[in-house]
This record gives structure tokens, C-alpha cells and sequence, in this order.
């Protein structure tokens, strides 16, 4: 039986390796490390709901690549550095006008390097709409390469969202 998007699409195109369960890390070091890199999902989330594109941004280093696609691994977009994303994601805002509330879980960190301070990690996340009812606007699995920077806060170096479906029309702006 065939569907879009096929079943496991992020781990089977190979987006995801997928780490077996195993010893890791727990040093109160890498725990904070860990919340850390949590907020910086949730934060991305919240400040798009709230169309706070320099809260979103602030989540992003200087030269970050953002991707986004559409039940595969090639994107329909991409962006260059932070400063493209918060003018991109402002765009968005303008164009859409709905309540977006991004509902990110499940956020697993795959690899943490605290001496290098860097992190692969990825997330699940459930993007309702608002406007004039209530809809669910997509289902997202997030990838992430993470950096820790001279300020002491974890932020995405590489960000990939994969929506597995986007009910509704995508916004011009390319999100």
C-alpha cells in the first residue's frame, strides 16, 4: 500500500540515524545542556506562534541553514542565516493572519559533545490553526545540528523541519 508520505520517510530517506537506546551522558553538565537544547525548540515554537520573528531568530546562529520539506528529505526552501529567517518569518506572519501554537515533544538529543559544544538532535511537533475554527495545520518532525556559542546558549546551526502533510496553502514567503 502506498501513501504520502511513504511510512518513516525521515529515517528511511536517511535524515535520521536513529540512535538504539544506550548509556549517554547524565553529568548535571550535560542535563543542563539537554533543557537547553529543549528551550531552544520550544522558544522557536512560541515566539512563530506569537509572531515574534526576532525571539524565533534568537534561537539561530549567524549562518544557520534552515530547510523545510514536504514528506521527504528535499526541501521546497531554503534559508541562509539568521537575519533571512526573521525577514522570512515576518513575511509569513503578514501573509497568514491565523494562530498558529506549535505543540513540539519528544525532543531527543542524538549526540552531545560538551568540550566541542555541539549537538545533533531532533523533535516531533503538532502545528494547530486558528481562524474561524480550529484545524491541525501539520505534523512535523524537526532535525537539528546545535552549537553552543560564546554566550553560553544552544542554538541551531542547522534547523530541517519535515512536515509530513500542511493542510491549507503554504504561505508565498516559503515556510
Amino acid at each position: 500500500m502506498s501513501t504520502f508520505p511513504p511510512q518513516a520517510w525521515a529515517h528511511r530517506q536517511g535524515k535520521l540515524t536513529m540512535k538504539k537506546l544506550g548509556p549517554a551522558d547524565w553529568s548535571p553538565d550535560a542535563l543542563a545542556a539537554r533543557a537547553q537544547i529543549a528551550e531552544a525548540f520550544f522558544r522557536f515554537g512560541i515566539g512563530h506562534d506569537e509572531c515574534r520573528a526576532d525571539v524565533a531568530g534568537s534561537c539561530f546562529t549567524e549562518d544557520v541553514k534552515y530547510e523545510v520539506a514536504l514528506g521527504s528529505v528535499e526541501p521546497f526552501t531554503t534559508w541562509h542565516g539568521r537575519e533571512e529567517i526573521e525577514r522570512r518569518l515576518t513575511a509569513t506572519f503578514a501573509e497568514k493572519g491565523d494562530q498558529r501554537r506549535h505543540v513540539i515533544s519528544n525532543v531527543l538529543v542524538e549526540d552531545l559533545d560538551l568540550v566541542a559544544g555541539t549537538a545533533e538532535a531532533l523533535a516531533f511537533g503538532a502545528v494547530t490553526v486558528a481562524a474561524d475554527g480550529l484545524t491541525l495545520g501539520a505534523s512535523v518532525i524537526y532535525q537539528a545540528r546545535l552549537l553552543r556559542e560564546a554566550d553560553g546558549c544552544w542554538r541551531f546551526g542547522y534547523f530541517f523541519i519535515g512536515m509530513d502533510e500542511y493542510a491549507g496553502e503554504r504561505p508565498e514567503s516559503g515556510e
